[in-house]
């Protein structure tokens, strides 16, 4: 009887599925025993081919230009060739799919479109015919393999995860790669300070989300703030006094625009009797907040640690390889049905510090089991603790906060809701209306379950800006005991002038969620996962594509604030103002609508072909539109890239708020610069969050004054010193590209990856084959 081959996406992922069926046999590669033979990709080892390689070169020419678009291959026409360094890994895969002592292969790729797209494009090239099954895990643990593997998913079952990854490749490499040429040939020019070309990169997804940060800024640049005044008492009851705020009982919204209103308000009722005419009492509940899915994890990660949304991603991801927590790429808050019986064994896995107690107590209840627990789930249900208990110290400070996050958003769905006392009261002093409004704790409930600073859902509150802590003082004032009818007198009144506040800037936690809702600003957590399915991207790529905007030139984060340079806002005033057919490019509900098609790509009700026969329509429009374009007005550069790294100040017109450091030589590690210039920032610190800037000896953390010791030294690794670019890689990515040249002790030349096995330890190791 022939051998199953089990295909990972990645080396990690293959030795969990070794370990968990005891194949221990190690080759080049590979893993394999009697039974199985368990190998791996390096994420996709194919890509499709240049826009070059469907072109008559001699006839079109070198040289980027409309005269060479569109380039639109049939679905049956676009080809993949290998990934350079990925040759190896790919024969190796392909030797074992076309290999007599393999029966039947099974796809134990990451469970999602894109696991299913690296694993289909091999097979695809391969043209293998052998059985084919699915293994569909949303964690890593033994027990779920086990599990996943004696419930494996046929091949066609996941025809439609495939077509419409497909999908995704196609309308993604039709878009940027006519569309960049495009713009670039008629807007493009060269930057002699880089010394290199001004690309104009345009994409299905990130030209419309570049296109919510300047339309945010626009509304910014147009704001006029504009003066309002409240009218804020103070009475004087038989068992207290009690604060209270005008209102119009017509229009309960109204804000008083005219000081003369407000101060004739004020002249009115100073010092004179009023009554109450209403008390309305009521218990109100607060429920535990929705188990996370990755965007309000990131939004939460954000707001309390400033983790970027790649960063985020990144250590989900490490925590899910670990075994730590379930697969983390998820658009869903809700738990299946199935799972309930099992989330006891979640429960006690978490049962550590500091979480042993909260865990005892809840394990004294009921299993959650109401609606904003238990709920339809999507491909994947929300992120939870596994069932295998992980050891805390072994993860890196970075990790343990999020897997703190995690956890604790679990173990506070176990417990009842907060509740509450509400008291509503309305004073009338001389025909004048004031309100009064009372909040009383009766029981935490869930709350138990956070700090008294981390009990609103989970995320630090202690920053609140002053108009948040009025308005939340507004509603939980402390009232004296009141009756209805009772009569008071106005102790103080007073006229307070504010003014209306612009919008604000995107955070990148606010950005995905505008990204999820295609602009629409939706707070609500419930109705959140009600409108999933026609945001920009999916929970997977909206991380790549904040960093490759600010990549590539177009937009700025200012501390946590993302702005569009000049390049990005002259990009969608153009659209706007020149090109009304390429709208479509800015169009988040549009863009939202095929990101909505490609599911129904998914579950088989669009065929792969109408859906690219929309694509290929609106690139055959755009493409004639800039043609038109350069027949009218010619040639006309966009401005270039800022000369800065994010979180550089330079060129802002905004001071610095960090110290110039520079790592010096021996146990010394940094001092302040004579000059004080910034040192270019080359990453976001693993330990604490900091800067990672170069000295002289390595690249260490700037936060080193506070205590801070992450560095990574200039040593030669086999004859190779990292290089900025290296490093910067390494910060963001978890590796560095491809380096050749290492030396072995032999003398022998080797070329690698350099991977992280703990980067806040500054511990790294090889990785080959790739």
């Amino acid at each position: 009887m022939g051998k199953k081959l089990i295909v990972a996406e990645k080396p990690s992922q293959a030795r969990e599925y070794a370990s968990t069926l005891g194949v221990r046999g190690k080759g080049d590669g590979y893993f394999e025993n009697e039974h199985y033979v368990i190998t791996w990709c390096y994420g996709h080892l194919l890509e499709l081919e240049r826009p070059e390689a469907y072109m008559d070169i001699e006839r079109v020419g070198k040289r980027w230009s409309l005269n060479r678009l569109p380039v639109l291959p049939g679905l049956n026409q676009f080809r993949r060739i290998v990934k350079e360094g990925a040759i190896k890994q790919y024969q190796v895969i392909q030797h074992w799919l076309t290999s007599n002592d393999v029966a039947e292969v099974i796809c134990g790729t990451d469970a999602d479109r894109e696991g299913q797209l690296l694993f289909q494009e091999v097979w695809d090239d391969s043209h293998c015919h052998k059985p084919l099954s699915r293994l569909w895990i949303s964690s890593l643990t033994s027990a779920a393999i086990r599990e996943g593997l004696e419930r494996l998913r046929s091949a066609d079952s996941m025809a439609g995860l495939a077509a419409a990854g497909n999908g995704r490749a196609y309308a993604d490499w039709d878009f940027g790669m006519n569309l960049t040429e495009g713009f670039t040939s008629l807007f493009g020019s060269f930057d002699t300070v880089r010394k290199r070309p001004n690309v104009i990169s345009i994409g299905r997804v990130q030209t419309p989300t570049l296109a919510l940060i300047v339309e945010r800024e626009w509304e910014i640049d147009c704001f006029v703030s504009q003066p309002f005044y409240e009218v804020r008492a103070k009475f004087g009851a038989k068992q207290g006094e009690y604060p209270g705020k005008w209102f119009d009982p017509q229009e309960e919204s109204k804000r008083l625009t005219n000081s003369q209103e407000a101060e004739g308000i004020v002249a009115k009722t100073q010092g004179k009797i009023g009554r109450i005419i209403k008390i309305g009492q009521k218990d109100v509940q607060e429920p535990a907040p929705l188990l996370f899915d990755l965007t309000s994890l990131t939004i939460a990660a954000s707001k309390k640690f400033g983790f970027s949304a790649e960063r985020v991603l990144q250590l989900a991801q490490s925590l899910y390889e670990k075994k730590g927590i379930t697969y983390p790429r998820t658009d869903c808050a809700y738990l299946s049905e199935d799972l309930a019986p099992k989330l006891p064994d979640h429960l006690k896995a978490v049962r550590q510090e500091p979480y042993t107690k909260l865990v005892d107590e809840a394990s004294l209840l009921e299993v959650p089991n109401g609606k904003r627990v238990i709920n339809i789930v999507t491909a994947h249900h929300a992120i939870i603790p596994t069932t295998e208990r992980i050891s805390i110290d072994r993860l890196n400070r970075e990790e343990q906060k999020l897997y703190d996050l995690i956890v604790r958003r679990f173990i506070a769905v176990w417990f009842p809701s907060a509740r509450y006392h509400q008291t509503d009261v309305v004073t009338l002093v001389e025909g004048e209306h004031f309100r009064s409004k009372g909040k009383v704790l009766l029981s935490l409930g869930w709350k138990n379950v956070y700090s008294h600073e981390d009990s609103e859902n989970g995320v630090v509150r202690n920053a609140r800006k002053k108009n948040e802590r009025e308005q939340v003082d507004d509603e939980n004032a402390d009232l004296p005991p009141l009756n209805n009818g009772e009569d008071i007198l106005t102790i103080r009144v007073a006229s307070v002038e504010k003014t209306t506040k612009p919008p604000k800037r995107y955070t990148q936690g606010d950005l995905l969620k505008a990204m999820e809702s295609a602009g629409k600003h939706i707070d609500d957590e419930v109705l959140r996962q009600q409108m999933k399915g026609k945001g920009l991207g999916t929970v997977a790529t909206r991380p790549a594509i904040i960093e490759n905007l600010i990549d590539r030139g177009y937009i700025l984060q200012e501390q946590k604030a993302l702005k569009p340079t000049k390049k990005g806002v002259e990009l969608i005033r153009l659209i706007k103002d020149s090109l009304p057919k390429a709208q479509l490019l800015i169009s988040a509900e549009m863009t939202g609508q095929m990101e909505f098609n490609l599911s129904k790509v998914e579950k088989g009700e669009l065929t792969i072909e109408q859906y690219m026969a929309d694509v290929e329509e609106a690139i055959g429009l755009i493409i004639e539109e800039l043609r038109s374009f350069e027949h009218k007005n010619g040639k006309i550069p966009l401005a270039l890239s800022p000369n800065k790294e994010r979180n550089s100040n330079k060129n802002t017109g905004q001071p610095s708020t960090k110290k110039a450091v520079k790592v010096k030589t021996g146990n010394q590690r940094g001092s302040e610069s004579k000059n004080n210039i910034q040192p270019e920032g080359l990453g976001t610190c693993p330990r604490c969050g900091g800067e990672v800037i170069e000295g002289q000896k390595g690249f260490g953390c700037d936060h080193w004054r506070e205590g801070c010791s992450f560095v990574l030294w200039k040593t030669p690794i086999c004859g190779k010193v990292l290089t900025r670019n290296q490093v910067k890689s390494l910060l963001k990515k978890g590796r560095t590209p491809l380096i050749k040249g290492f030396k072995s002790k032999s003398g022998k030349t080797f070329e690698a990856y350099l991977i992280c096995e703990d980067l806040a330890e500054a511990k790294l190791k090889f990785e080959f084959g790739k």
